[in-house]
């Protein structure tokens, strides 16, 4: 007697198979995420680690010049000695070290007082930077031996501090800072906004992962900063905005770590 044994074979319906594609592309969707969040936080670790190795060559500069800090102008005014100055964008004599699109080229690198102290160009360039630009950073304003504004001093936009010694708070007071100077395709001169008249001069970088940079401070260390408003980019409409109330918590915590007196 021979029993005959049935095997059904079972397969996918279109549903199963629909949904299982699904499923796929939301694992691959989320794995997508995951890395682009990663990369963004990896560019914004490595930009820090950039400032830290400016600050450090900062603050050697300043160590072998009786405690006195190097220019954040890039380019001559007034009684300022040429060789003060952090990055040398232009001479004196209006020669200027930029190519023919407007982009610093290495010479005003090179040239700078800061050079002697880092000697490496990667680390004035922030790997988030999507400009073609080779400088990324700018130095605090009012840190300096002259005001930003050395040609009209009494209209300098806060107070400033020549040297480390006279600066009260160095562990909250900043010292470089990703900026995206909208007047120049290079950033001109220090980064300031208006202790006084409460008027946003220059900006911060906003570049991705949104409503973050990194930023170093007088005392030596390097930080990450999270703005209190991720959208500050669409509320500054442009150069010489004064700080409205829906930037105002942005405006204040900057001009504390920008003010060498607080």
């Amino acid at each position: 007697m021979r029993t005959h044994v049935t095997i059904r074979r079972s397969a996918f319906t279109l549903v199963e198979l629909l949904v299982v594609i699904a499923i796929i592309a939301v694992l691959i969707a989320i794995v997508l995420i995951s890395v682009g969040v990663f990369q963004d936080q990896a560019r914004l670790v490595q930009c820090m680690s950039n400032q830290h190795q400016l600050q450090v060559g900062l603050v050697g500069y300043s160590q072998e010049n009786g405690g006195k800090f190097i220019s954040p102008r890039t380019s001559p005014l007034g009684n300022l000695p040429r060789d003060l100055l952090w990055v040398r964008s232009y001479n004196g004599d209006g020669n200027s070290r930029l190519d023919a699109q407007g982009y610093e080229t290495i010479a005003a690198l090179e040239d700078g007082a800061l050079w002697d102290y880092v000697g490496d160009p990667a680390a004035y360039r922030s790997p988030l930077d999507p400009t073609p630009r080779i400088r990324s950073y700018a130095v605090n304003g009012f840190i300096s031996d002259l005001p930003d504004n050395p040609s009209n001093p009494e209209f300098a936009w806060g107070p400033v501090a020549d040297r480390i010694s006279k600066v009260r708070n160095p562990t909250n007071t900043l010292y470089t800072i990703p900026e995206q100077d909208k007047n120049a395709n290079y950033n001109s001169q220090g980064w300031v906004i208006d202790i006084y008249t409460r008027v946003w001069k220059d900006f911060p970088a906003f570049w991705e992962p949104r409503g973050k940079i990194a930023a170093s401070f007088v005392d030596g260390s390097s930080r990450i900063i999270t703005f209190a408003d991720p959208d500050l980019v669409d509320l500054i409409p442009g150069h010489e905005t004064p700080a409205d109330p829906n930037t105002t918590l942005d405006f204040d915590r900057f001009a504390a770590w920008v003010n060498p007196d607080e």
